[in-house]
C-alpha cells in the first residue's frame, strides 16, 4: 500500500520526505516559507521512500529529488503557484501540471 509524503525541495535538491500526518503539513509549510523552499506531496511505495531517505542520509540531494520524481506515483503541489514555482524545479522533478498531460499522450 502506498503512502501520501511531504516533500521540501530547493536549489539543493531534496531537503526533507516526511510521511503526512495530521501535524506534519504546516510545519513542513511554515519550513518550506522559512528556507525559500518548495513544498509538495507525493504517493510513495514504502521501500521507495526508505530508499529517497536512504539517499538523503547519505547527503545526495539532487539524487534524493530526482530519485522521488521517478519513484513516485503521483506529485501535487501544496505551496500556492503564485507564492513559489521557481524555474530550477523543471530540472528536478516533472512539475505535476505538466506530467498529467504528458501521460495522457
Amino acid at each position: 500500500m502506498n503512502d501520501s509524503w511531504i516533500a521540501l525541495a530547493n536549489l539543493s535538491g531534496l531537503k526533507a520526505l516526511v510521511l503526512e500526518e495530521k501535524h506534519a503539513l504546516p510545519f513542513m509549510q511554515r519550513r518550506a516559507g522559512r528556507e525559500n523552499a518548495l513544498c509538495f506531496w507525493a504517493v510513495l511505495a514504502p521501500h521507495h521512500a526508505g530508499f529517497i531517505q536512504q539517499k538523503l542520509r547519505e547527503g545526495d540531494h539532487v539524487a534524493a529529488l530526482a530519485w522521488l520524481d521517478r519513484l513516485a506515483s503521483d506529485l501535487g503541489r501544496i505551496s500556492p503557484p503564485e507564492v513559489c514555482h521557481p524555474d530550477w524545479i523543471c530540472e528536478y522533478v516533472t512539475i505535476p501540471d505538466e506530467r498529467d498531460t504528458e501521460s495522457s499522450s
